[in-house]
């Protein structure tokens, strides 16, 4: 079962090569298919601007396939009934080029009229009024069944005519699209401390702790409220379990040295004890790392727990690859050979 990273570089690889093949993103609630869509789209070089992204819940067949409308049969002179196409399939018909569209809760239709539909579609690239620019590539999601968010089965020729993938909750995948987004360091250091917590949707509670609602949580409640108040805020978006393991983690980060301290002076700042202001310390660290910071961070890091250190090397790595070229670096790899060839 492939995690997100992998699920995006697949899909892909297979529509880059035939545009026509149709995938559905299946998971958890929260897990980011959504998010993945437009990242498989961005990985094809389509613009956001051609990504047309529908919510399959909010329309009826007829909105989709066309309005019907009585009309004068040119040849026969009898009154028959056409359906008018409305514009949601306009701007993606046969001339128009590449571009992507997203079939969003696709599992959770009670309209089996909407899923034969879909169903021409994906098969016949038609929309019933629209043939579609044979450059236009189709993504659907939707959530497990036995998630219980309201999925079901599908109509057995619509899977027939789909690639499925179950993608899996990974941590990496995760810290690595949440460096690049945004989202506080803190916030990436408490997941990777307690990587269950990362999706843990469980449909008999109303809250869950999801990567949807974790991101959300980091990145749009104020840190400054207080302590009180960001509680019950917090467990309002992913649980009072969750939240309450959060917000001790978050109190007992605030004892981290600053990353300006940390740089200024790498050989005497205190190093922390307890693995949450580790993880704060290494990811802080990485996310702000430079070829000119290097050298000092690596002075700090190599007072770390060997973990930690990693965790530092591996996101600083992955965010800012030139920092491997840096005499420092070489330096370390080379002093450092046995975590490459596997030795202890």
């Amino acid at each position: 079962m492939p995690n997100i990273k992998e699920a995006i570089e697949g899909v892909s690889a297979v529509q880059l090569n035939s545009p026509t093949a149709s995938f559905f993103l299946m998971g958890k609630p929260g897990e980011g298919k959504s998010d993945a869509c437009f990242d498989i789209f961005a990985a094809q070089n389509i613009p956001r601007e051609r990504v047309l992204r529908i919510h399959l819940g909010n329309y009826d067949r007829v909105e989709l396939g066309g309005v019907p409308e009585i009309s004068t049969h040119e040849a026969t002179g009898e009154r028959i009934t056409v359906f008018r196409p409305t514009d949601v399939f306009a701007d993606f018909v046969e001339g128009t080029g590449v571009g992507g569209i997203i079939l969003e809760e696709a599992s959770s239709l009670n309209d089996r009229d909407m899923e034969q539909f879909i169903a021409q579609v994906v098969q016949d690239r038609h929309t019933g009024n629209f043939k579609l620019d044979p450059q236009v590539r189709i993504l659907l999601t939707g959530n497990n069944v036995e998630d219980k968010a309201g999925a079901r089965q599908l109509l057995g020729h619509l899977n027939n005519r789909l690639y499925f993938v179950d993608i899996e909750a990974a941590l990496d995948p995760w810290c690595e699209w949440a460096m690049q987004n945004g989202v506080p360091h803190e916030g990436i250091a408490f997941l990777r401390l307690r990587p269950s917590l990362l999706n843990d949707y469980d449909p008999n509670r109303r809250s869950n702790p999801t990567q949807r609602s974790w991101t959300q949580l980091f990145t749009e409640v104020p840190a400054d409220l207080p302590t009180s108040t960001y509680m019950w805020v917090a467990a309002g978006k992913v649980g009072e379990g969750a939240a309450a393991e959060w917000c001790a983690a978050r109190d007992m980060m605030k004892k981290m040295p600053s990353i300006d301290v940390i740089r200024m002076h790498p050989t005497n700042t205190e190093v922390p004890q307890e693995p949450a202001v580790c993880y704060a310390v290494a990811t802080g660290l990485s996310m702000t790392a430079t070829p000119d910071s290097f050298s000092r961070d690596m002075q700090y890091v190599e007072r770390l727990p060997k973990e930690f250190m990693m965790v530092y090397l591996t996101d600083a790595m992955k965010l800012n690859p030139e920092l491997q070229q840096t005499k420092e670096f070489i330096d370390w790899a080379v002093k450092n050979q046995d975590i490459f060839t596997g030795g202890n």
